[in-house]
């Protein structure tokens, strides 16, 4: 009956608009009175929900990115990336999604990229004679790389909440990153080619030109190997990573002349701002994921899955499709919250590994922030690139087949997923 309760008035309160983190906390309460227990148990919850020391690894990686955004960082990346790939077939296309993966090396927040890396993208594709909607669209599809490569907030959450080491899933997240970025590559090529996208062609640099964008990019191309190595050798956890993230872009921002207090002041605005949003939802959905449990929904989630199937590309399918589906409805940080303890259960009968269910999980709901009708991302870009929403659903629609089929290659494949992080030592 509590079970009952708590789904109706969740659903009930995100009909009514009410905010995620609240009607997660309101339908905990009434849950909880029904079931004839102390509403003390909600902020105990709600302590527990944030008390993690890998979740403070959040404000620090969502603050190298604003950081990025107003010292300069992101520019002498874009133009690094326009000198090296501006002139094949596609041009600033694939220099949109080259750019996103190695911003992506340093921040990991697919609303950063959006917002930050994503004005100086669109600028200059508009500049060139891009249609606005190609150039908008491309944009937010590539933003989805920020928490797939590492270092990334939501697998930094996944982590916190199934305790498998945040270390293991950031390098597990390389390989299917780069395959993400060559399969919206691709797409722009076959679109540049046949002619479904102007993509006006550039000339090709000359070497002298290539390498003077490469010193002014050198110091910010230098800052994933230095978070990335120091993870992959074992030297930092993420969570300090996060901190020498944080450290060494303010020191390119120093060193280029380009952080000012009113822009230190700015950044960390937003970080507050939005670390505040991811840590209250944390905590709100304790309460929440603690009833599930105790209603024992994963295990009869479970079971009545394997009643009607115990194959497991079949199960990984539904997996995927579940995921997928949710994904338009909700933002990507609550869906995470909710389902992973859903799909550790199923995992745990499976014997499915928890990095490779991470993966396919955090990149699921990724490819929510591309579809409608929550489409983060969507609504991000649609008001940096000025077009409605409507125009940006359409323009992204065809990047959802290259997506769509990534993910069920990591699903089906686990050896892409595993295969760095078995080379570092990691035994599953």
């Amino acid at each position: 009956m509590s079970l009952v309760i708590l789904l109706i008035s969740f659903f009930s309160l995100l009909m009514f608009k009410c905010p995620i983190s609240f009607s997660l906390l309101i339908s905990s309460m009434v849950a909880l009175l029904v079931k004839g227990l102390p509403l003390r148990m909600v902020p105990q919850n709600l302590v527990e929900g944030a008390e993690s020391f890998t979740l403070l690894a959040v404000p620090f990686y969502i603050l190298a990115g604003e950081i990025m955004n107003v010292s300069g960082i992101t520019e002498r990346i874009f133009n690094f990336a326009m000198a090296i790939i501006g002139h094949v077939r596609g041009g600033l296309g694939h220099v949109n999604v080259l750019a996103s993966m190695i911003f992506a090396g340093i921040s990991g927040s697919a609303s950063a990229d959006a917002a930050g890396l994503g004005r100086i993208e669109i600028e200059a594709m508009r500049k060139e004679g891009y249609d606005i909607s190609f150039a908008a669209s491309i944009t937010a599809v590539s933003s989805t790389i920020g928490p797939i490569i590492p270092p990334s907030i939501h697998l930094v959450i996944y982590g916190a909440i199934t305790e498998v080491s945040v270390a293991d899933l950031f390098i597990a997240g390389i390989l299917p990153g780069i395959l993400i970025g060559l399969a919206l590559m691709i797409t722009i090529y076959i679109m540049a080619k046949s002619g479904i996208a102007y993509c006006p062609t550039r000339p090709k640099q000359p070497f002298i030109e290539i390498w003077r964008a490469f010193l002014k990019a050198s110091f910010s191309l230098f800052a994933p190997v230095i978070i990335l190595g120091g993870i992959l050798i074992g030297v930092v956890t993420p969570t300090e990573a996060g901190v020498i993230a944080v450290l060494y872009t303010s020191f390119l921002g120093l060193m280029y002349g380009e952080l000012s207090w009113e822009k230190i002041t700015r950044a960390f605005k937003n970080t507050i701002r939005s670390t505040a949003v991811v840590m209250f939802l944390l905590a709100t959905s304790k309460s929440f994921a603690w009833l599930i449990t105790v209603e024992r929904v994963p295990e009869n989630l479970t079971n009545l899955m394997f009643h009607f199937t115990s194959n497991k590309d079949v199960i990984l399918i539904f997996i995927c499709i579940g995921l997928l589906f949710i994904g338009t409805v909700e933002s990507a940080t609550a869906n995470l919250i909710i389902v992973t303890p859903i799909l550790v259960s199923i995992a745990g009968k499976l014997n499915i590994d928890l990095v490779h269910l991470g993966l396919i999980t955090v990149f699921a709901l990724m490819i929510g922030l591309i579809t409608p009708p929550i489409g983060t991302s969507l609504y991000i870009v649609s008001d940096v690139a000025s077009i409605s929403f409507e125009k940006m659903v359409r323009a992204t629609l065809i990047y959802l087949i290259p997506m769509i089929v990534v993910l069920f290659l990591l699903a089906f494949f686990p050896q892409i997923v595993l295969f760095l992080p078995k080379l570092f030592g990691y035994t599953g």
